[in-house]
């Protein structure tokens, strides 16, 4: 195993990509910084970025794991390394600790610049402890990723899959996003038919709600129904969970502390639960690609 990490690291430090993603997460630090520095008159602080590379490394990490792998499979690598007698399991093993390890190399790297451009500007962290314990949990949370990716790209040896697995990353933060804004859907909506802005004399402008029938209403006076876009029992409880154990999900809640409720709250999933769930997710993914590999035919 000590031969296979040593010999995937080395041909990642050597491939150009591998500095081209170090340099994009270097620039997004040093961007951040200077956007939150233009902003702080309106209360910017160095807390409000500290995480904000990543959704690009969502997209940036599965793209370059992928294609890593497929070079593996063209210039006939994998083979190599079986020839020479190290098991599919090791070699799987091998290529899944490496893209682990580019992962975190690419967020220390963000969050090192960050921090030393941020501090003479921005100053200190107001929530140190809380900024440890998260980045703890997005470690987990791009394990899971990579686990899953690392998988997606060992199973398809087309140059294609470098696209699949970035689409990968941008699809699982979308359908996290469209489910916490389809579960923050209220149960009952206001029932009315349009509005109409008028313009005083005075240069204001004067709101008036109208019901279906284009009589004016009062804001008191229009109806409430049935949201019928609003997730009921037990689909709601379903779409919650699975949004939590799906990596995607589990980002989210971290980057917006949280989830908005119908009754306008923003309650947290307990941060035990999204560790576990990474976990979880990391040694399924694992499991079955170790599994899988071990029974593909490499032609």
């Amino acid at each position: 195993m000590r031969k296979l990490l040593s010999a995937n690291l080395y041909a990642m430090f050597r491939s150009k990509r591998f500095w081209l993603g170090l340099f994009m997460m270097a620039a997004m630090a040093v961007y951040m910084v200077v956007d939150i520095n233009k902003m702080k008159r309106l209360a910017g602080e160095l807390d409000d970025g500290v995480f904000q590379s990543a959704i690009l490394l969502f997209i940036l990490l599965p793209a370059l794991g992928a294609l890593f792998i497929n070079t593996d499979y063209h210039d006939g690598t994998i083979r190599n390394k079986l020839t020479v007698g190290h098991t599919r399991a090791r070699i799987y093993l091998s290529n899944l600790i490496t893209n682990c390890a580019t992962g975190a190399i690419y967020i220390a790297a963000y969050e090192i610049i960050y921090l030393l451009v941020g501090f003479p500007l921005l100053g200190g962290l107001s929530r140190p402890q809380a900024f440890l314990i998260k980045l703890g949990i997005l470690l987990l949370v791009f394990l899971s990723l990579t686990a899953i990716f690392t998988l997606l790209a060992t199973m398809i040896t087309n140059r294609s899959v470098l696209l699949y697995c970035a689409l990968l990353g941008v699809g699982l933060v979308l359908a996290a996003q469209m489910v916490n804004a389809r579960l923050a859907g209220p149960e009952m909506v206001d029932d009315y038919g349009g509005v109409s802005f008028t313009t005083n004399e005075d240069g204001t402008v004067t709101t008036q709600y109208l019901d279906k029938d284009g009589n004016p209403i009062k804001p008191e006076d229009i109806p409430r129904v049935p949201n019928p876009s609003y997730v009921k029992e037990p689909m709601r409880s379903f779409l919650r969970t699975v949004n939590n154990i799906q990596p995607g999900g589990q980002l989210v809640e971290i980057l917006e502390d949280g989830h908005e409720e119908p009754d306008g709250s923003k309650p947290q999933t307990p941060y035990w639960q999204l560790t576990c769930y990474a976990l979880a997710m990391s040694l399924v993914f694992t499991g079955a690609g170790i599994l899988l590999f071990r029974r593909k035919d490499l032609k």
